[in-house]
């Protein structure tokens, strides 16, 4: 068997493959989390959101609901370099993100079994 015919067989085995892969994969709903800024985020969004007051206040003047904070979470960046994560038990992280033409920084501290949102910041 020839080099050029090897080759063609190999791409059209590996084409059919990463097809049937990527079939399987989304039916599965899998998530590629690895990467410590989507970890800490999936991380907070599994567990119950307790607000400070000040948090609060500032989600009620700002017109914010729930389902809004869940996906400025979702779709933030966490900085930590800002975040304090040596803390025991419970970790602090600074996370940015936007809201319509404003952008916002969460600082949540985020416990075993519930995260807490301190406090917001508008940059």
């Amino acid at each position: 068997m020839d080099l050029k015919k090897r080759f063609f067989l190999y791409g059209f085995g590996f084409a059919v493959g990463a097809i049937v892969v990527f079939f399987i994969w989304m039916k599965k709903d899998a998530s590629f989390d690895y990467m410590p800024d989507a970890r800490v985020l999936k991380n907070i969004q599994s567990k119950t959101l307790k607000k400070t007051i000040p948090s609060q206040l500032f989600l009620i003047g700002h017109q914010i609901d729930d389902l809004s904070l869940s996906n400025m979470i979702k779709n933030g960046n966490v900085d930590f370099k800002k975040s304090n994560t040596n803390t025991e038990p419970c970790k602090t992280y600074w996370v940015n993100t936007s809201f319509k033409d404003f952008k916002l920084s969460l600082i949540i501290e985020n416990c075993d079994s519930i995260a807490t949102l301190k406090k917001i910041i508008k940059n």
